[in-house]
């Protein structure tokens, strides 16, 4: 989901061959659709959800604009998609972050929505202005997501030596996981890296596509969908 500066030349900085056709980057583009699976799939999860339907259902909108953002900047490279492109990923980090603040501070759904909307309109505001300012963006909501979610896994970790592996807790270690690999693919894919064939049918861009939107799923599923007081993973491991 890194960012491209439209207008790149023969290859991206996602290292793929740019061409004439409809999707400038096919590969890229079309692997941006695993985006909108997820979202979708979240959304639908949250109408059948316990508790948090409303954060399950906006944080899947955000998870299926990166489809958007992806087409339009891997495909179209119409104007404005990079900043539909930057604003899609900070939707889903900063919805990360509020939602910790907000559980920890036993906010209500609407404390938790107003706050969002907020962030995220002076967020694309910002973006709009400086378009640069993205990267920066996306390393500090980046930072406060995972820092809180290493905090979260300290117990995760403890309570899985205590009462064994469920559904919930397996799916909150799968999101450690995959965000490790997907991070390794982005960086190995860059253009100028050792495993970067901008002429392939195969780009280590899309793979990263593909598995951060499956970590963004699971995360949905382990973290998001269990109840404001109580914690993801008691019970017997199960769907």
């Amino acid at each position: 989901m890194g960012a491209v500066a439209i207008g790149s030349g023969p290859t991206s900085p996602d290292c793929e061959a740019v061409g004439a056709g409809l999707l400038v980057e096919p590969t890229n583009a079309l692997s941006s659709l695993a985006f909108l699976l997820a979202g979708l799939w979240i959304v639908l999860r949250s109408r059948r959800s316990d508790g948090n339907r409303v954060e399950l259902a906006i944080f899947g909108l955000a998870v299926a604009s990166n489809a958007l953002g992806g087409l339009l900047l891997h495909g179209a490279r119409t104007e404005g998609a990079r900043w539909v492109h930057d604003q899609a990923i900070v939707a889903v980090l900063l919805f990360a972050v509020v939602f910790v603040v907000a559980r920890f501070g036993g906010r209500p759904t609407a404390w938790t929505v107003s706050v969002y909307a907020g962030a995220l309109v002076a967020a694309g505001l910002l973006i709009a202005i400086a378009p640069t300012s993205s990267y920066a963006m996306f390393a500090l909501l980046g930072v406060g997501a995972g820092a809180t979610e290493a905090g979260e896994y300290r117990h995760e970790l403890r309570a899985l030596r205590a009462e064994g592996l469920t559904s919930r807790r397996a799916a909150r270690l799968g999101v450690a996981a995959l965000a490790a690999v997907a991070a390794t693919a982005f960086f190995v894919g860059r253009t100028g890296a050792a495993l970067c064939r901008p002429e392939s049918a195969f780009q280590w861009h899309a793979t990263w596509h593909v598995l951060a939107a499956i970590a963004m799923a699971l995360y949905a599923y382990a973290v998001l969908e269990r109840g404001r007081g109580g914690r993801a993973g008691y019970g017997p491991l199960r769907p």
